[in-house]
C-alpha cells in the first residue's frame, strides 16, 4: 500500500528588535540571565504593554513579501495556559485577527519548483527560557516578551526535502529584509512540524502528529523524513495512529513520544483589554514597502548573480563593505567573489567585531588585488594575517611581495621549473590537462605566490608548445 507524506510547518522567527514586543526592555543575545527585563515581562501587578512599532513594521514586510493579504486592522488576544515559562498565565499573540493571510511563495526542489500556500502570519510574544538541572529549573526572563513572527503553512509539503527548502527560504527572505538574525542555534528561529500519511486515491489526509522545536534544517529534514516512515511500518503492521507530540533525536535519528493530543486544548482566547485595535494606514503600508523596495534596489545596478546577491543581502556588513570596495575603485565582480567567499565565512564563525577594525586594510588589501599587484593566493594569504590582528603595512612589502611581470624574470623561473618536470610535461602533451595546473602550481611555489598568473600562463603554454 502506497502513501504520501502530508506536511506542514509552524515557524517561529524571533524579531531583531531594539526592545521587546510589549515592553521598553532591550534585546540582546547571550546577556547575563535576568538582566534583560521590565516589570511586565516579570508579570508585575499594574504593568501595562504598549505595541512595538518596528515588530509590527517587520511583520507587515514579511507578510508582504509571502503575497499576503494584510488586515487593515490589528489585534491582540490572550491565550491562556499555566506554564512555569509564561509568568503571566497568559500569552499575547494575535488569534482572532492575523496580521497576514492566504500567502504564497514558490520553493526550489530537486523535482523542480513547487507553489507552498501560507495560511497565517502573525504577532506574538516568547516566553522565559527554561534552564533544567538535575533537581531544580531555573527561569531566565530575558527571553520573555522579545517579539515573534509565527508564519503557518499549509499542509503542500510532501517529504523532508520540500520542509528543509520552504524553511531555507522563510530564514532567507527574513534575512534579505533584516527583520530577524535567523540564528537557529541561538533560538532565532524554531520550527514545528506537522506529519501525517494519505493512502494513494483517498481524501482522508490521515492522522496528524506534531514534532517540536527542531532546530536546524538538517533535523527538519530528516525528522520528517524519520516519522513518515515510523508511521508507514506502524499502518503496515495493522497499527493504530492517534495525535500526539514527538521530538526528534538526533543521536538515534528517531522521533521520540512526547505526550497524547487527543483532546483539543482549550486555551479559552479572549480580546486583550489593554491594547486597542490598530489600524495599518496607507501611510504605514507605503512607508514599510517603500524601505523595502529601497533595500532590494541597493545591489540591482551590480551585474551579481543571483547567488552573490541573495548572500550580500544575508547580513548588513556585506553590503555595507561592497558599496565601500565599489567607492574605492575595486570591480563589483571582484569585491562580490572575495565577500560572498571568504568575508561571508568569517561572519559566520565570529561575526562582524573583527571585520570592522581591518576593514581599511582589506579595502587597501583588494585594492593590490585589483591594481594586480598581488596573486589571488598572496589576497588569502595577506587576510588571513589580517584577521590575525596583523597589519597591512606590516606584511605588504611594495618591493618584495609586488607580482613578478617581468617576462625575462618569469621565463628564468619557467625554465628551472620545467627542468624538475620532465613527466608533467610528458603527460601535458598527452592530452592531460590536470598536469598543466601541476606545472602553474610549482611556478608560484618557486616564486613565493610572486608570478603573475596571467603573463605566467601565456609563457609556460607558449613554451610547451616549442
Amino acid at each position: 500500500m502506497k502513501y504520501q507524506a502530508i506536511v506542514g510547518l509552524e515557524i517561529h522567527m524571533q524579531l531583531d528588535t531594539k526592545s521587546k514586543l510589549f515592553s521598553s526592555a532591550p534585546v540582546s543575545y547571550g546577556s547575563p540571565a535576568n538582566t534583560l527585563i521590565a516589570p511586565l515581562d516579570m508579570a508585575f501587578p499594574g504593568a501595562l504593554p504598549t505595541v512595538n512599532k518596528s515588530a509590527v513594521i517587520s511583520a507587515i514586510k514579511l507578510a508582504h513579501a509571502l503575497n499576503m493579504h494584510i488586515s487593515e486592522t490589528i489585534t491582540f488576544d490572550r491565550k491562556n495556559y499555566f506554564y512555569s515559562d509564561l509568568a503571566k498565565g497568559y500569552q499575547l499573540m494575535q488569534h482572532f485577527n492575523p496580521l497576514g493571510r492566504n500567502g504564497k511563495v514558490t520553493i526550489s526542489t530537486s523535482a523542480g519548483n513547487k507553489v507552498i500556500h501560507i495560511t497565517q502570519l502573525h504577532l506574538e510574544e516568547d516566553t522565559a527560557k527554561q534552564i533544567h538541572t538535575k533537581n531544580e529549573t531555573y527561569l531566565d526572563f530575558n527571553r520573555s516578551g522579545i517579539g515573534l513572527i509565527e508564519i503557518v503553512s499549509a499542509p503542500d509539503l510532501n517529504s523532508g526535502e520540500e520542509a528543509e527548502q520552504f524553511a531555507r527560504f522563510i530564514r532567507k527572505l527574513a534575512l534579505k529584509l533584516k527583520i530577524s538574525t535567523g540564528k537557529m542555534q541561538e533560538g532565532a528561529m524554531r520550527v514545528d512540524v506537522n506529519v501525517s500519511l494519505q493512502k494513494a486515491g483517498s481524501l482522508d489526509k490521515g492522522v496528524v502528529v506534531e514534532i517540536k522545536n527542531l532546530n536546524s534544517f538538517k533535523n527538519i529534514h530528516k525528522a520528517v523524513d524519520a516519522e513518515v516512515l515510523r508511521q508507514i511500518n506502524l499502518l503496515e503492521k495493522g497499527v493504530t495512529l492517534y495525535p500526539e507530540t514527538r521530538r526528534y533525536d538526533e543521536k538515534q535519528e528517531v522521533t521520540i513520544f512526547m505526550r497524547n493530543k487527543q483532546q483539543k486544548e482549550d486555551y479559552h482566547y479572549f480580546p486583550d483589554t489593554n491594547i486597542a485595535p490598530i489600524k495599518i494606514t496607507q501611510d504605514l503600508l507605503d512607508e514599510c514597502l517603500s524601505e523595502e523596495k529601497t533595500k532590494d534596489e541597493t545591489l540591482d545596478k551590480y551585474p551579481l548573480t543571483s547567488s552573490q546577491k541573495t548572500t550580500l543581502l544575508s547580513h548588513p556588513y556585506l553590503q555595507t563593505l561592497f558599496v565601500k570596495l565599489l567607492n574605492n575603485g575595486v570591480s563589483g565582480a571582484v569585491a562580490a567573489n572575495f565577500l560572498t567567499s571568504k568575508t561571508q565565512a568569517v561572519i559566520k564563525k565570529d561575526g562582524v567585531n573583527n571585520l570592522k577594525k581591518i576593514e581599511a586594510d582589506t579595502i587597501a588589501l583588494l585594492t593590490l588585488y585589483q591594481q594586480q599587484k598581488i596573486s589571488s593566493k598572496q589576497l588569502s594569504a595577506f587576510y588571513e594575517q589580517l584577521l590575525d590582528n596583523k597589519l597591512l603595512k606590516d606584511i605588504y612589502n611594495s618591493d618584495d611581495d609586488s607580482l613578478i611581470q617581468s617576462e625575462k624574470e618569469l621565463m628564468a623561473i619557467i625554465d628551472s621549473v620545467l627542468m624538475e618536470c620532465t613527466e608533467a610535461i610528458k603527460d601535458y602533451r598527452l592530452g592531460k590537462d590536470k598536469s598543466l595546473n601541476y606545472i602553474l602550481g610549482q611556478i608560484y611555489k618557486k616564486s613565493n605566490n610572486k608570478a603573475d598568473p596571467k603573463t605566467t600562463k601565456q609563457l609556460l603554454l607558449k613554451k610547451l608548445e616549442e
